[in-house]
């Protein structure tokens, strides 16, 4: 069979364009860093990496859910951990007042008591990013009134953290404090009950006030606990959502990036190859045509 002119530069000029895209190919990889430059590349390797990618968003916001509870449960404690403080002051106030005839020094115990009313009463009320933290899920302008009430509801505040996995991340004033008929002393109650003691003179019922204020102590301690298991879980998660990314980015690199030893190589051979065809067109076509195409 006769071959022209025409067919051998039609055949070197397909030879010389299909090495000319290996060799950008080749380029594109070393320069990028990825070895799927488009889904045709790898269709199975394509469909892989957008799945890994999905998984890590997945652990990304999760994380992101475990840094917010983690952030609000550490005010929390710290808000807890003062309230404790403060019956702890009033325990020791109690434990003098009972013993104590003098009514100058009553006087004294009542006015600091009435202020850790209020400085709890504080506590209660704390905010937290423009919302009420001890309130559930309502938003009432104060979530314990002057009358020692509470006004919000028994909402669970929760944050997903994991597969499956949801925390509660916040404490109402309610549980924290006794608030609720039926159950641990009013810490409030309690409170003014001390005073009015204080204010009678009577000795014998600030006695009797140390156990409820053991009671309501006992309440707040388990609120604590409450919120320290729940900040160990949070940790938890927070450790596993990172280990789990590491690994997912780790097995998408595998999927997706180049060996760069492999693509510098790789690009080396295509460069030796495109030049190889480059140079036999040189011999085998006119060489001002070989001139212009270089």
């Amino acid at each position: 069979m006769r071959v022209t002119n025409e067919q051998m530069l039609g055949n070197t000029l397909r030879r010389l364009s299909s090495r000319l895209g290996q060799y950008e190919r080749a380029q594109s990889q070393l320069a990028s860093g990825r070895r799927i430059l488009t889904p045709s590349d790898d269709p199975g390797g394509t469909v892989r990496a957008l799945s890994l990618r999905a998984d890590e968003r997945s652990r990304e916001q999760e994380a992101r859910n475990a840094g917010d509870a983690h952030s609000r449960l550490q005010i929390v404690d710290a808000q807890l951990s003062a309230a404790s403080e403060r019956l702890q002051r009033v325990n020791d106030l109690a434990v003098g007042a009972a013993s104590t005839k003098n009514d100058s020094e009553r006087a004294a115990i009542k006015a600091e008591v009435l202020a850790i009313r209020e400085e709890l009463r504080g506590i209660a009320n704390t905010r937290y990013r423009g919302a009420p933290l001890f309130a559930g899920m309502a938003d009432p302008a104060e979530v314990v009134a002057a009358d020692g009430t509470y006004q919000g509801d028994a909402g669970a505040i929760e944050r997903r953290i994991g597969e499956g996995e949801t925390v509660r991340v916040n404490i109402t004033a309610d549980e924290a404090f006794g608030l609720s008929a039926g159950g641990s002393p009013n810490v409030f109650a309690v409170l003014d009950q001390f005073a009015a003691q204080l204010d009678a003179g009577d000795t014998a019922g600030v006695a009797a006030t140390l156990g409820s204020l053991e009671q309501v102590r006992g309440t707040l301690g388990r609120s604590q606990s409450v919120v320290g298991a729940a900040a160990n879980r949070v940790e938890s998660a927070r450790q596993r959502a990172s280990d789990t990314l590491l690994n997912l980015r780790a097995e998408r690199a595998e999927v997706e990036d180049v060996d760069m030893a492999e693509a510098i190589m790789t690009l080396q051979t295509q460069q030796v190859a495109y030049e190889a065809t480059l140079s036999a067109m040189s011999r085998a076509l006119p060489q001002s045509l070989v001139n212009f195409l270089r």
